[in-house]
């Protein structure tokens, strides 16, 4: 019995600790639901600086000594709506944001204490640098199966929703742009300042195209127009796709088409699934290269990839694929050394070469550097590699013969004496137009 009194006589003297150190709190910082009556107008805050941004300011503040002080609020109209941004007292710069233009501004700024109580107000004006939407002009062409959009100039690297638009009515190009019969295709979204924005799965119908840009707080750009066709594409059916070893293929200990990580898993559709669907060997050398038959003559416009899906830990880094090829050829393949890259034969033609594209941009000494979200998903589930015949002739040449060449791999790019590496992938799916 006297052990259980102890025990309530140590719960009552916590609890009057720590109401005592509540009121103690109260005494400076005041309460929610009562005024400290003690406590003083603030003083008003000094501007030390203002650094104009895309669509807003930067405001650094100099905030008086005064404990009672809670933070700092910026009151500004943002298209005929009242708008606050505020800070603590422990930070010394704030933002205002969400302007559609470049014209000046009225920001009031007041420090406010623990009951919410302001200043008297400094009022400054600011004049914002252009904003993503009026920076941005975004062009548009026909690709195979769908439309491209190129986004240029988002400096800043604003979020931004694309907005692909379609009227088929062709005799409507010459209308106001208010007055098209506009259905909507797609949004898409970016933060990159220079990227191009591919949407597929369309008919290739000409038909007029409008874009317009769409950022965080609703702004919108004008409206551009094309009048586009897109091109006829298939994916190349993966029914007919066998390994093929003429005798030159240089993955040496590539897993046996036994195993549970066969050559195949990359044609095998298993696509997003976590089954064991990639190729995964243990050393191999570097540049290092292995032959897909296709079964049919095509002409290639894309390559999607996908990742070995079961081993987050392999995004932009590790085994994963960094530098690739894509080489061709229509004739079957002997294996004879030749004299062309890579010691291959005279029928191999180069498609392309590529890095692994990454949304947000690589460091400018090529290291990943930060991972976005958008960059996550791209690498996971919308890697592609787009045929070019001005940057390689032979990128739209007709080929049976696909030759994969890893130049190399995250993990094996940050050695560069490196002459090995381990590989992992998922799928390689090509697309384009076949022939035979």
């Amino acid at each position: 019995m006297m052990k259980m009194k102890k025990y309530f006589l140590m719960i009552f003297t916590a609890v009057l600790a720590l109401s005592a150190a509540s009121c103690s709190d109260d005494t400076v910082h005041g309460r929610i639901d009562q005024k400290n009556k003690s406590v003083q107008i603030p003083q008003p805050v000094e501007v030390t600086s203002v650094r104009p941004i895309s669509g807003g300011a930067v405001i650094k503040v100099k905030i008086p000594d005064d404990k009672y002080i809670k933070g700092v609020v910026a009151t500004y109209d943002r298209h005929g709506v009242e708008v606050k941004s505020r800070i603590s007292r422990y930070v010394d710069s704030l933002s205002v944001e969400g302007f559609a233009d470049t014209e000046e501004h009225d920001i009031e700024i007041c420090s406010f204490n623990v009951n919410e109580e302001k200043s008297e107000p400094v009022n400054i004006k600011i004049t914002p640098n252009a904003p993503a939407i009026m920076t941005v002009k975004p062009v548009m062409y026909a690709a195979t199966g769908g439309v491209k959009i190129h986004i240029n100039g988002n400096a800043d690297k604003s979020d931004l929703a694309v907005c692909l638009l379609r009227d088929t009515v062709l005799s409507h190009e010459n209308m106001p742009v208010s007055e098209m019969k506009w259905v909507e295709v797609t949004t898409l979204f970016t933060a990159s300042d220079d990227i191009t924005l591919t949407r597929r799965g369309l008919d290739t119908l000409k038909a007029i195209y409008g874009v317009y840009l769409r950022d965080h707080w609703g702004n919108i750009s004008d409206t551009t127009i094309a009048v586009l066709k897109p091109l006829e594409e298939v994916r190349i059916p993966k029914s007919g796709f066998a390994y093929f070893d003429p005798g030159d293929d240089n993955v040496f200990s590539i897993s046996s088409e036994s195993s549970v990580y066969p050559m195949r898993g990359l044609w095998d559709g298993s696509g997003l699934s976590s089954s064991p669907h990639f190729i995964a060997v243990d050393v191999i050398p570097l540049p290092c290269w292995f032959t897909i038959d296709l079964g049919c003559e095509v002409e290639l416009s894309r390559i999607s990839t996908l990742p070995r899906q079961d081993y987050p830990a392999d995004i932009y880094a590790g085994g994963s694929p960094r530098d690739i090829e894509f080489w061709g050829s229509l004739k079957t393949p002997t294996g004879e050394v030749g004299s062309g890259e890579h010691g291959f034969e005279s029928n191999w033609v180069c498609l392309g070469k590529f890095t692994q594209p990454k949304r947000s941009g690589y460091n400018a000494d090529g290291s990943v550097g930060n991972v976005t979200e958008e960059d996550r998903l791209y690498f996971r589930e919308q890697t592609e590699y787009e045929m070019n015949d001005a940057l390689y002739p032979h990128a739209y040449d007709r080929i049976r013969y696909l030759r994969v060449v890893v130049v190399s791999t995250f993990a094996s790019w940050e050695m560069p004496d490196a002459t090995t590496t381990t590989l992992q992938w998922g799928e390689v799916t090509p697309y384009g137009q076949v022939f035979k």
